[in-house]
């Protein structure tokens, strides 16, 4: 009995070791098997997480291709490195974490952007490049169209049309044989024309189609009813372009001139028309040749005759007035017989006073001879006796005015002094 208690003693004593190693084997095989269970849960975890990302960055990349590519690089590149890191760290706690926390990590991904890169064309959608093309196709023969026409009213010449000439300044001095009308020329006219109206009832007849500067007209005589006008003209692609505006003159045919007034072509000069301070030079030819003429006729009828005062100038009546008034003490009183600076008659070179201008002249025989025969040689006694209201001055029988012979003729049978013939005033402003 002892010996069989041994010998189970002793075969337990060896087989203890084998079990041992026995153990040592299976729990080595356990281990290993759990390390490999425990691996393949690790990377089938791994695997959803990295199956996740993909969604996640395929997700990410669709909303950047929607979203504009005005998402800067920088920005981009930060946050796709930030998202680098925490897959990365996802990857780490996955493999030291039990699966919980990588079911955590995983129900909350980390959004990223990835980085869009534009193309180097603008992407147009199929049926927006067929619109593009149809449009374009559409406008290409308009815009041709239009710029063949451009290009055509470029090429015609611009049609222009000239300006008129301007209206001519002329004058009318009428004559009982003939009448006189002169103009001066005007810029760009390449003619004239000249018509009468012979009372305001009348249509306007053509007198003359011509390119001079003056005409002379007969048959029409002194008739007071008519009206005078003068039209300039160019030609224009065959048709005639005529001033602007003309200027008619009726009876008395007043105008003005570089300043100087003039009625029926006779130069006027009283209280009423001045002269501009720069007028004059002296006697004019016509006036002095009429003098010489009457001096002659004077001494055939045994006078003699001198001028004692001819052509003033602006400055010279100017002071003369002046002293008259000091001498005065009123301008009233020298408004009588004395004119204004600009107002002589003296100064328009067409007046004199012979012998003495004084009015102890008055009822003299040369005062006398004058008056008679004065109109034979272009004078007219300007300041006639009974006329001082008239004519705003004193009866000077000294003081003749050269205004030709046919006017002279005509106002000296009129009784009428150039004043009441032509309807003028001589009265100061």
């Amino acid at each position: 009995m002892k010996k069989i208690c041994l010998a189970a003693a002793l075969l337990l004593i060896l087989t203890l070791p084998a079990c041992g190693k026995q153990e040592e084997k299976e729990a080595e095989h356990i281990s290993q098997t759990q390390r490999t269970e425990n691996t393949s849960e690790t990377t089938a975890t791994t695997a959803a997480s990295e199956s996740t990302t993909g969604r996640t960055t395929a997700a990410t990349t669709t909303t950047a291709k929607q979203t504009t590519a005005k998402s800067t690089t920088k920005k981009t590149t930060a946050k796709t490195t930030a998202a680098s890191k925490a897959v990365t760290t996802t990857k780490a706690v996955t493999s030291a974490a039990p699966p919980p926390v990588t079911q955590a990590v995983t129900e909350q991904p980390v959004q990223t952007e990835t980085q869009y890169i534009p193309p180097e064309t603008e992407y147009v959608p199929p049926e927006t490049e067929q619109v593009t093309e149809q449009v374009t196709e559409q406008a290409a023969p308009q815009t041709q169209a239009a710029t063949e026409k451009v290009t055509e009213k470029a090429a015609e010449p611009a049609e222009t049309s000239p300006e008129a000439p301007a209206a001519p300044l002329f004058l009318v001095n009428t004559g009982e044989s003939e009448t006189l009308i002169s103009w001066d020329a005007v810029y760009g006219a390449q003619g004239y024309e000249v018509w009468l109206r012979r009372s305001a009832e009348a249509e306007w007849e053509l007198l003359l189609d011509t390119t001079g500067t003056g005409c002379s007209v007969t048959g029409i005589g002194i008739d007071k009813s008519y009206c005078f006008k003068v039209t300039a003209y160019k030609t224009y692609e065959g048709k005639r372009i005529y001033s602007e505006r003309p200027t008619e003159l009726s009876f008395p045919y007043l105008t003005q001139k570089d300043g100087v007034t003039y009625v029926d072509g006779l130069l006027v000069v009283n209280k009423t028309y001045a002269l501009p301070s720069t007028y004059g030079w002296g006697l004019t030819a016509e006036t002095q040749a009429a003098f010489n003429e009457m001096q002659r006729g004077a001494a055939a009828d045994g006078l003699s005759i001198w001028i004692c005062s001819g052509y003033r100038s602006y400055y010279y009546q100017n002071t003369l007035y002046w002293n008259y008034v000091a001498r005065d003490g009123s301008q009233w009183s020298a408004d009588r017989y004395s004119a204004r600076a600009g107002h002589s008659e003296h100064q328009s070179g067409l007046a004199i006073d012979v012998n003495q201008a004084s009015r102890y002249f008055n009822g003299s025989p040369v005062a006398v001879w004058l008056e008679k025969n004065c109109w034979k040689y272009g004078f007219i006694i300007r300041y006639p006796y009974g006329k001082e209201d008239v004519t705003g001055y004193n009866y000077e029988s000294w003081h003749c005015r050269y205004v030709g012979r046919e006017k002279a003729k005509r106002l000296t049978e009129s009784g009428l002094t150039i004043e009441e013939y032509y309807g003028l005033t001589s009265v100061y402003s």
